[in-house]
């Protein structure tokens, strides 16, 4: 599989973490800080699914790239390159083997 170009979440959580700042949002790395960031990550998801529920293509789009966006600025916040971090799951992920339920769901198999 191709590798992520060099920098492609880098680039944006230095983007996202710099509009917390200019906004006066928390970008606090400790325990408090981190749980409210995971707060905000599960309002979104929360917003994802109700427009999910309602049939709102645009809504689900948006509420797709805010959870983006949360997980990326919460990554900044915790010292974390997202590249590095999306490259190791991604070699991870695609090495793993799963085997397909009949009712379509999978479980991986080690």
């Amino acid at each position: 599989m191709a590798k992520l170009p060099t920098g492609a979440f880098k680039d944006l959580q230095k983007r996202i973490y710099q509009n917390k700042v200019s906004h006066g949002f928390n970008i606090i790395g400790d325990h408090v800080g981190i749980n409210q960031e995971i707060c905000h990550l599960a309002e979104e998801l929360g917003e994802l699914a109700a427009a999910h529920r309602r049939n709102d293509r645009e809504g689900v789009i948006d509420g797709i790239i805010d959870v983006v966006v949360f997980a990326l600025g919460l990554l900044e916040i915790m010292g974390v390159d997202g590249d590095t971090a999306m490259e190791g799951v991604l070699i991870q992920n695609e090495a793993r083997k799963y085997k397909m339920n009949p009712d379509g769901s999978c479980i991986k198999i080690d």
